[in-house]
C-alpha cells in the first residue's frame, strides 16, 4: 500500500505545499515570443530554452516505441509509466515498449522516465530534456504532468525540437467538483473527466460520499482508485450542518429545516457517525464538510440573513459552551472545531465553505488549520482579505465564474455555465465575488470548477461537453505560466482544438433517443443519435433495419448540435419491433457505429381493463431527476364500481432502480401495492396487484408509483382547467400529486403537473355509451315509442339491464327491455326513481347471459318523448366488448320490437354489461 507520505509526494504534496511559488525571470505573465519552439500546450510551460542539436523523432511506423525508466526510481514512478504506455499507444495507435534499465542508454526516439530535483523546488514540477531522445525527470506528481506534455506535443507533431523545459504549477489546488449526490453519472463518465483533468494538469476531484442512492460506495472507491492511477487527489464530502435533509434521523433537526440542531449534545456524536466511518475508505489527505448557508434564508432576502435568532436554544448553548459573552454563530465554529479533531484524528486535513463565518464570532473562532473555500461575499461575513489577514488558507471557487447549473425554470431558465473567455480574460485566484487581492498572495490556494446537477435534466455527455472550453482556461490560470495568446479569442479556441481531448477520453460517444430496450415509443417518434464528437456531417448514416428490407425513410444532420434524425416516410406500425443503425466517421478518421432496438406502442383499445392513457401517450419532458425519494400519483375516480388490477407510470430513459405502485383510498389510506418487474428500459410499466382492489363510483382515489431517486417524466401545468377520461375512469383538475421521502400519500401538488402514474381497472359493469355523452335534441311524438339500439359483445358476458338518456321533456313511466335480433323478449325492467333528466338505469330481477359474437337488441319504452342525435350511429360505435351494429331503432308503439329507423340516428338507449 502507498504510504501517506507517498501519496501527498504524487499528488503534488498540496496537502503539504508551501503555498505560491514566485516565477524566475524567464516566466514572468505576458506573452512569449520564440520560434524554435515545440508545439504549444494547455497549459502553456512555464519555460522554454531552445538548443542546438538534433530533435526528438517518433520511430517510424513500424519500429518500437520503447519507455525506458531507471531501475532505482521504477517503483515511484509506476503510475506515470503506465499511463504513458497506455495513452501513447492509444493516441498513436501502436504498440509502446518498456523497458527498465540500471544505466538508462537511450536510443533515438526513446522516452526516458527518472526522478530528479524539481524546478524552482515545486513538488509538481518536472524537466524535459528534449534531444534525439525525451527525457522526463522530476518528482513522481512532476513526471505525471511532464507525460501530458508530452502527450499534447505528440498529438500534434511526430517532432519536437531540441531544447530544455522547466515547468511547474503557481498554485497547488487544481481541480474539479461534481454534485454527484443528486445524479448519478457512469463510470465512462468518471473515467472521462479524470482524464481531462490530469490531461490539464489538475489535481483534486471533489465527490460527495454517503448517497448511495446515486453513486454506492463500491462506484466511490473504483472513481477513486481511477484518480489515484493519474494523481488526482480526491476531496469526499458530506454536507453538515446545513442541507442534511436526506441524513437527518427525527430529533435531530431543526423545526422547518434540513439543518442540525447544534444546541443537543447528541448532535455532535450523530454528525460523527455520518462521516467518520468513510474517513479510511479513500487514501487522500483531505476531507469536506460543506458547512455552507446554515440557517441561511434563501427567499429573496438581500442580506442572506443567518437566523440564529429564530432558534434561541442555539445561542444558549454557545454561551453554556463557550462562555457567558459568546455569541449564537460559535455554535457553530465549535462544531466545525470538534468536527476537524475528529477529521486530523484520521491524517486528513479539513475543508469547508466559508459564508458561515459571520464577523460576529467571538469565543470560538476556526481552526486555522482548516482550508476555506470562498464562494460568496455576503453582508455579515468575512470577507477574503479578512480570511487571509487572520492566517486562513483560501480556495476560491468563485461563483460568478465558476458555477455550472443546468437550466432549471423558474428560477434559473437558461442556467449558468462557466464562461471560457471570461476565465482566461478576468479571472485569478485573488478573484473574489465582491471583493480582489493580489493573486501572489501566499495564502490562496487555488480554484476549480463546479457542477452542480439539479435539475438532472442533462444528459451527461453535453455536461462533459459544456466544461471542455472552461477547463482548459481554468487550467491555463492555475498553472500560472505566461499566457500563449493575449486574450482567449486571440488563439486559444485554435489552441484547444489542436490539443484536443486526452487520448484515453470515451471516444464516439453518442446519446440514442429512445434509449435502447424502450418500449411504448409513440409512433410518430423520430429516432436520434446525438454525437459528442466532432463528425464529418457527409459520413452521418442513420436507417431502420437491414439495407434492403429497411424502413423507407431520410436521414438528416444538424452539425451545430451534432444531431442525426431519422424520419420514417410513414408512422411506425403500432407495436412494430425496430433494429436502428447508425455511423459516421469522427475528424481523425475513425469509424463511430453503433445499433439499438425500440418497440412501438400498441393500437389504441377500448377494451377492459382499460387506463387512464393509452400506450402511445407520455410526458413532454422524459426524464427529470430530483435526487429525492419521491411518490408520483394521479387522483381519479370511476363511474362504475369495479377492481384495480394493478398500477402503471412511464419510465424515464435511465432511471435504473427499482419501482413499486400503490393504491390510495379518498381518505389517503394505503389499499395495495406491488413491485414492478422485468421493466424495459423506457415507457410504459405494469404491474399486478396480489390481490385487486374493488373501488367505488364517486370517490376520488389515487394510484402512484415509488422513485428511489426521484426521477420521472412530467408535464407542467397539463392539469390546468382539464381533466383526462377514458370510458368509466376520469381525472379530477389538478390530479398530479407527489410526496417526497418514503412510499407515503401523495398529497403535494406543483403547477398542476401530470407525473404519469395510471391505474390498470375493470369494471364490474359497462355500457356502451359514456356517462359524458348526450343527445343533441328532444322530442315528442302523438304515440308512445320503443327506442332502442342493436349490438354484440366480443366476449360472452351478462346483460345487467338497460339505461337511457332522458330529457325533461320525457316523462311517465319507462320500461327497459333485452330483445334477440329475431325479436324474442329476454328480460324486462321497470325504471324507478328517476331523475329529471339525464342517464337513467335498471337493473333485471335476474341477469341474461350472452354470447360474443351474437347480435341482441336493447331498447326503452316512452310515452312519446325522445332524445337523439342525428348521423350518431353512422359509425359503429365500440367501448369494451360492446359494439353497435347499424342505426338506432325503434317501433311505434310501446313494448314492440324495434326495427325501424331513420338517418342513422342515436336514440341513446344503451345496455348494462358484465364481461363473462
Amino acid at each position: 500500500m502507498t504510504s501517506r507520505r507517498n501519496f501527498l509526494a504524487l499528488t503534488g504534496g498540496v496537502a503539504l505545499a508551501t503555498g505560491v511559488t514566485a516565477g524566475s525571470s524567464t516566466a514572468q505573465a505576458g506573452v512569449r515570443q520564440v520560434l524554435d519552439v515545440p508545439k504549444q500546450t494547455i497549459p502553456a510551460l512555464q519555460e522554454w530554452t531552445a538548443r542546438t542539436g538534433p530533435a526528438y523523432e517518433l520511430p517510424a511506423p513500424g519500429q518500437p516505441i520503447r519507455i525506458i525508466v531507471r531501475s532505482a526510481d521504477a517503483a515511484q514512478l509506476i503510475r506515470p509509466k503506465v499511463v504513458l504506455q497506455e495513452d501513447l499507444g492509444t493516441l498513436l495507435k501502436r504498440t509502446v515498449q518498456v523497458e527498465t534499465q540500471e544505466t538508462p542508454a537511450p536510443a533515438a526516439g526513446d522516452l526516458v522516465l527518472s526522478l530528479g530535483a524539481p524546478p524552482n523546488q515545486n513538488l509538481e514540477g518536472y524537466e524535459i530534456e528534449v534531444g534525439a531522445a525525451l527525457r522526463l525527470r522530476g518528482t513522481p506528481a512532476g513526471v505525471m504532468h511532464g507525460v501530458q506534455t508530452i502527450l499534447q506535443w505528440l498529438r500534434q507533431a511526430a517532432t519536437v525540437p531540441a531544447g530544455l523545459v522547466r515547468d511547474w504549477p503557481k498554485y497547488p489546488e487544481r481541480g474539479f467538483l461534481v454534485a454527484n449526490s443528486a445524479r448519478h453519472y457512469t463510470m465512462q463518465w468518471w473515467q472521462g473527466q479524470i482524464n481531462e483533468l490530469a490531461y490539464l494538469k489538475l489535481n483534486m476531484l471533489w465527490v460527495y460520499v454517503g448517497y448511495e442512492s446515486t453513486t454506492s460506495l463500491a462506484q466511490l472507491k473504483e472513481i477513486a482508485a481511477y484518480a489515484r492511477k493519474y494523481n488526482i487527489a480526491l476531496v469526499p464530502q458530506v454536507n453538515m450542518p446545513g442541507h442534511m435533509e436526506r441524513l437527518l434521523t427525527p430529533g435531530m433537526g431543526l423545526p422547518g429545516r434540513g439543518d442540525l440542531d447544534l444546541s443537543k449534545d447528541e448532535a455532535y456524536p450523530f454528525a460523527r457517525g455520518l462521516f467518520e466511518k468513510y474517513l479510511d475508505e479513500f487514501d487522500t489527505p483531505y476531507w469536506h464538510l460543506g458547512a455552507d448557508e446554515y440557517l441561511t434564508r434563501l427567499d429573496g432576502d438581500p442580506n442572506f440573513t443567518v437566523e440564529y435568532a429564530r432558534y434561541p436554544q442555539l445561542g444558549q448553548s454557545a454561551k453554556q459552551r463557550y462562555g457567558a459573552d459568546a455569541n449564537p454563530v460559535d455554535i457553530f465554529t465549535g462544531f466545525l472545531n470538534q468536527m476537524n479533531e475528529t477529521v486530523r484524528a484520521h491524517g486528513k486535513q479539513l475543508r469547508v465553505w466559508s459564508d458561515g463565518l459571520l464577523t460576529s464570532i467571538k469565543r470560538a473562532p476556526l481552526n486555522q488549520n482548516i482550508i476555506l473555500e470562498h464562494w460568496v461575499t455576503w453582508p455579515g461575513r468575512k470577507t477574503p482579505a479578512e480570511l487571509l489577514d487572520a492566517g486562513y488558507l483560501l480556495h476560491n471557487s468563485n461563483g460568478d465564474f465558476l458555477y455550472y447549473d443546468p437550466p432549471n425554470p423558474p428560477n434559473l431558465p437558461n442556467g449558468r455555465f462557466p464562461d471560457p473567455e471570461a476565465i482566461y480574460n478576468r479571472f485569478h485566484p485573488g478573484a473574489f465575488p465582491g471583493q480582489e487581492v493580489d493573486k501572489n498572495h501566499r495564502g490562496l490556494r487555488g480554484a476549480k470548477l463546479h457542477l452542480w446537477t439539479l435539475p438532472a435534466t442533462e444528459a451527461e455527455e453535453i455536461q462533459s461537453n459544456n466544461l471542455r472550453q472552461p477547463f482548459r482556461s481554468l487550467a491555463q490560470i492555475l498553472w500560472g505560466s505566461p499566457f500563449p495568446f493575449p486574450r482567449y479569442a486571440d488563439g486559444f479556441p485554435t489552441l484547444i482544438n489542436q490539443v484536443g481531448r486526452p487520448p484515453q477520453y470515451p471516444v464516439g460517444r453518442r446519446r440514442v433517443s429512445p434509449v435502447h430496450g424502450a418500449t411504448t415509443v409513440w409512433p410518430q417518434r423520430k429516432p436520434q443519435v446525438v454525437f459528442y464528437d466532432d463528425v464529418d456531417p457527409a459520413s452521418v448514416s442513420l436507417r431502420e433495419g437491414g439495407i434492403e428490407a429497411g424502413t423507407p425513410g431520410q436521414t438528416t444532420f444538424d452539425p451545430a448540435t451534432r444531431t442525426a434524425t431519422f424520419t420514417p416516410a410513414a408512422p411506425w406500425r403500432y407495436g412494430q419491433s425496430c433494429g436502428m443503425s447508425f455511423q459516421a466517421r469522427d475528424t481523425d478518421g475513425k469509424w463511430i457505429t453503433g445499433e439499438w432496438r425500440f418497440t412501438v406502442a400498441q393500437r389504441p383499445s377500448l377494451a377492459y381493463p382499460r387506463s387512464l392513457w393509452n400506450e402511445e401517450d407520455g410526458p413532454a419532458v422524459e426524464y427529470y431527476s430530483d435526487a429525492r425519494e419521491t411518490e408520483l400519483g394521479v387522483r381519479f375516480r370511476v363511474d362504475r364500481p369495479g377492481l384495480v388490477l394493478g398500477a402503471k407510470f412511464y419510465k424515464a430513459p435511465g432511471d435504473n432502480v427499482p419501482h413499486t405502485g400503490s393504491l390510495w383510498s379518498p381518505s389517503g389510506d394505503k389499499l395495495a401495492t406491488a413491485s414492478f418487474g422485468n421493466e424495459s428500459a423506457a415507457g410504459w410499466q405494469e404491474a399486478r396487484f396480489a390481490e385487486p382492489v374493488r373501488i367505488d363510483a364517486g370517490g376520488n382515489y389515487t394510484i402512484s408509483y415509488h422513485s428511489p431517486n426521484g426521477t420521472f417524466g412530467y408535464n407542467h401545468h397539463y392539469f390546468d382547467g382539464r381533466t383526462q377520461d377514458n370510458g368509466v375512469l376520469h381525472t379530477p383538475t389538478g390530479a398530479g400529486f407527489f410526496a417526497y421521502g418514503p412510499t407515503s400519500y401523495p398529497n403535494q401538488i406543483h403547477l398542476n403537473t401530470n407525473y404519469w402514474a395510471d391505474v390498470i381497472f375493470q369494471p364490474e359493469t359497462y355500457t356502451v355509451f359514456n356517462v359524458g355523452e348526450a343527445p343533441v335534441f328532444g322530442a315528442t311524438e302523438a304515440t308512445s315509442l320503443e327506442m332502442g339500439l342493436k349490438f354484440s359483445s366480443s366476449k360472452d358476458g351478462a346483460v345487467q339491464g338497460v339505461r337511457f338518456f332522458k330529457g325533461t321533456h320525457n316523462t311517465g313511466t319507462h320500461t327497459g327491455t333485452l330483445w334477440s335480433a329475431s325479436g324474442q323478449k329476454l328480460a324486462t325492467a321497470t325504471f324507478v326513481g328517476e331523475s329529471g333528466s339525464g342517464w337513467q338505469e335498471v337493473r333485471f330481477g335476474q341477469a341474461v347471459s350472452i354470447t360474443a359474437g351474437t347480435s341482441y337488441v336493447v331498447s326503452y319504452s316512452s310515452g312519446g318523448g325522445y332524445s337523439a342525435t342525428e348521423n350518431g350511429l353512422a359509425a359503429a360505435r365500440e367501448n369494451g366488448a360492446l359494439i353497435t351494429s347499424g342505426p338506432g331503432l325503434y317501433a311505434l308503439r310501446a313494448g314492440d320490437f324495434p326495427t325501424l329507423s331513420y338517418q342513422n340516428r342515436n336514440y341513446f338507449a344503451d345496455v348494462v354489461f358484465a364481461e363473462a
